[in-house]
C-alpha cells in the first residue's frame, strides 16, 4: 500500500474541516474574555477618575461655605474645574455624551457658554440649585457614606461627535420627583419591582451591565444596579423608604416643590 509522503500528500476535506472548527471555538471562547477585561480596564480608568470628581467637589465646597456647586443648567460642571484641571475626567470611556452647560446661575443668561463632554450626572436631590435657587449645604446629608452624589449618566445617540450646544447626555437627575428616573433603564441587566414595561431613566448600565457611582463624602464604587432605597438618594429622608413601594422619594402627601427643601 503507498504512503503518503509530506510531500505528496495534502490535508482531507474533513481535516481541514476540524481544524477550522476548533479555531471557531476557540475564538468563540476567548473573543468574550477580550472584551470583557477591555470593559473591565475601562471600568477601573472610570472609576478612577470617580474618585478625582468625587474629590474636587468637595474641595469645592470647602472653598463656598460648605454649599454644593449649583445643578442649574448644569453649571457645577465649570464650578469645580479649577479643582480638576483637567475635564478629562468628565468622560467616561464607555459612554459619554455632550452637556450644553448655559451661564444663567452665573448671571450669563441662558445661551450655551460650555459644551461639556460628559459621562456624569449630579443627584440635584444633593446638589440643589435649580431655578436659581442657593445650593444646599454639606450638613443636609445625613448619611454622606450612603448618599449617591454623582452617578454615570444615560446619553443617546449621536454621543462623541455632538454638535455645538446639541444634548446627548443627562446632566442631572432627581430621584424625589420621581425614582424612575433613577433606578430604571433598559441597560441594566437586572432590574426589582414593579418596573415600566419600557423601563427608562436618566441612569444607565455602563460597565459590566453596572455603573460607577460616586457617594456624598468623597468615595466611589461600582454597583451592579443602582441603590433601590430611597434615603441613597435624598439626603434628609429616613431610612426604609423605598422607591419600590413609594414610586418616587419623598413623604406621601408632598409636593414636587418638597423636593427644593
Amino acid at each position: 500500500m503507498p504512503r503518503r509522503t509530506l510531500h505528496g500528500g495534502g490535508f482531507t476535506l474533513i481535516e481541514l474541516l476540524v481544524v477550522i472548527a476548533i479555531i471557531a471555538i476557540l475564538a468563540a471562547i476567548l473573543f468574550p474574555v477580550f472584551s470583557r477585561v477591555r470593559e473591565k480596564a475601562r471600568q477601573s480608568s472610570c472609576l478612577s477618575n470617580a474618585r478625582q470628581v468625587g474629590l474636587a467637589v468637595n474641595q469645592y465646597t470647602h472653598d463656598y461655605d460648605e454649599r454644593y456647586p449649583s445643578n442649574h443648567y448644569c453649571i457645577y460642571y465649570l464650578a469645580v474645574q479649577p479643582y480638576m484641571r483637567n475635564d478629562q475626567m468628565w468622560i467616561c470611556p464607555s459612554y459619554s455624551g455632550n452637556y450644553p452647560v448655559r451661564g444663567e446661575f452665573w448671571g450669563l443668561g441662558t445661551a450655551v457658554i460650555a459644551d461639556m463632554k460628559t459621562g456624569w450626572l449630579a443627584n440635584s436631590d444633593v446638589f440643589g440649585g435649580w431655578g436659581n435657587s442657593m445650593p444646599k449645604k454639606i450638613s443636609v446629608i445625613r448619611q454622606p457614606a450612603n448618599t449617591v452624589m454623582m452617578a454615570e449618566n444615560d446619553n443617546w445617540p449621536p454621543r462623541e461627535n455632538a454638535a455645538s450646544g446639541q444634548q446627548t447626555a443627562q446632566g442631572a437627575v432627581s430621584p424625589c420627583r420621581t425614582a424612575l428616573h433613577a433606578v430604571y433603564h433598559d441597560r441594566w441587566a437586572t432590574e426589582t419591582g414593579a418596573s415600566p414595561t419600557s423601563p427608562s431613566g436618566r441612569l444607565g448600565g455602563h460597565h459590566m451591565a453596572g455603573a460607577n457611582f460616586i457617594y456624598a463624602d468623597g468615595h466611589a464604587k461600582w454597583l451592579k444596579e443602582p441603590p433601590l432605597d430611597c434615603s441613597a438618594w435624598v439626603a434628609i429622608l429616613p431610612s426604609g423608604m423605598s422607591v419600590l413601594t413609594a414610586g418616587v422619594c419623598r413623604p406621601a402627601g408632598q409636593g414636587e416643590s418638597w423636593c427644593n427643601y
